[in-house]
């Protein structure tokens, strides 16, 4: 599926919430999230019997929507998980809502590299989510050393920083030596170490 782009929404979440959920209840968005500009979401579907005798089947996938906005415009690409996003920093609360990778493939409903992709993608989220914990919470003041120098625009070169509370910014530090302000990277954090 491509990108569709339409008039900018006043509330992006409430808009995919409401693309993903059926009138008829076939599809129900039970948990939702933004991270950045990516939108996960748990989505459970009713599948009715294809005959009367046929019993309907429920199962719970994740439905992964990169988003933009330029000129007024609202642009999304809607993936699930069975197509190996890149995208995987999708929050443990979505997680724990997704139906187990077996019974889905009991049910028919994912098979074959589709569930060695969502495998992964539920892998690679769950490592996102364990590191996201185990990261320490700076606060204004604190000192962190990198095992290496991080080079910057500018030709700014170092690994030692102090971390800076700005107005709704976030990894904004002083290096060392300087008196500019960068922002580091969350990959940047998980290697640092906090000097007393």
């Amino acid at each position: 599926m491509g990108t569709l782009c339409v008039p900018k929404p006043s509330d992006r979440k409430a808009y995919l919430d409401k693309e993903y959920t059926n009138q008829d209840g076939s599809n129900e968005v039970l948990k939702s999230s933004f991270v950045g500009s990516t939108y996960y979401a748990a989505i459970k579907v009713q599948r009715r019997g294809e005959a009367t005798d046929h019993a309907s089947i429920e199962y719970t996938i994740a439905a992964v929507v990169k988003t933009s906005c330029s000129q007024g415009e609202f642009c999304y690409k809607s993936m699930d998980e069975t197509m190996g996003p890149a995208l995987s920093q999708c929050p443990a609360s979505i997680l724990k809502l997704l139906s187990p990778l077996e019974e889905l493939e009991q049910l028919g409903v994912v098979v074959g590299v589709g569930l060695k992709y969502a495998s992964e993608w539920r892998e690679r989220c769950l490592k996102h989510a364990e590191s996201k914990k185990q990261r320490v919470r700076l606060q204004n003041g604190d000192r962190i050393k990198l095992p290496y120098t991080v080079r910057f625009v500018g030709g700014l070169e170092c690994d030692t920083f102090t971390k800076v509370d700005l107005p709704r910014k976030r990894n904004v530090f002083r290096p060392d030596g300087s008196s500019s302000l960068v922002r580091l990277q969350a990959r940047h954090l998980d290697d640092a170490v906090v000097l007393a």
